[in-house]
């Protein structure tokens, strides 16, 4: 692809990318995105998210971060995606504490209005670290914010209620989730 002359579109290389990706050939992905740069592809937020990914999977969420800086100097606005994958890796190497002020610093920058994938990549973090008061919070915040939770965000914090041994508090969630759903 990268010989052929004029170059395949952006297109064409994230199709590429998002294949090696699935395939959890992280580092294949990072060496073509690299190749992407080095000869002039014009990147875009998908193929920025794509690479991003590729880092937080491999344990390089800090590499992710400096994608991240690579975006803002190359105008491409990261997405809500790019933040819940930087926030998920936080989460993969368990840094927690990072993860906490990057939520709390893009809901208050309004940076990204976070999904219910991002409610549940931090949920899923707190719950891992056993802070089920800080999870229940961020489901209350959910209700506010309008960003209805689903049945993994549920799950996970019921999970970690029951494995902390608030059986009674797993049992009062549970029922209001199923009001909810009514």
């Amino acid at each position: 692809m990268i010989q052929r002359k004029p170059l395949p579109s952006v297109v064409k290389f994230n199709q590429l990318l998002n294949a090696l990706t699935k395939m959890k050939h992280f580092s294949s992905s990072l060496d073509l995105f690299k190749q992407m740069c080095a000869i002039g592809v014009p990147v875009n937020e998908y193929s920025m998210s794509i690479a991003i990914k590729c880092c937080c999977q491999m344990s390089r969420t800090n590499d992710g971060f400096a994608l991240l800086a690579s975006c803002f100097r190359r105008a491409v606005v990261p997405n809500v995606f790019v933040f819940s994958t930087l926030l998920d890796g936080l989460v993969l190497e368990d840094r927690i504490i990072q993860a906490e002020r990057l939520f709390k610093k893009l809901i208050k920058q309004k940076l990204c209005e976070p999904d219910v994938v991002m409610y549940s990549t931090m949920i899923k973090g707190l719950c891992k670290f056993g802070n089920n008061d800080i999870a229940i919070a961020l489901l209350r915040l959910m209700d506010e914010r309008a960003c209805k939770p689903n049945v993994v965000v549920y799950s996970t914090i019921i999970d970690s209620l029951c494995k902390d041994k608030m059986i009674e508090d797993a049992f009062k969630l549970f029922s209001v989730h199923m009001l909810v759903k009514k």
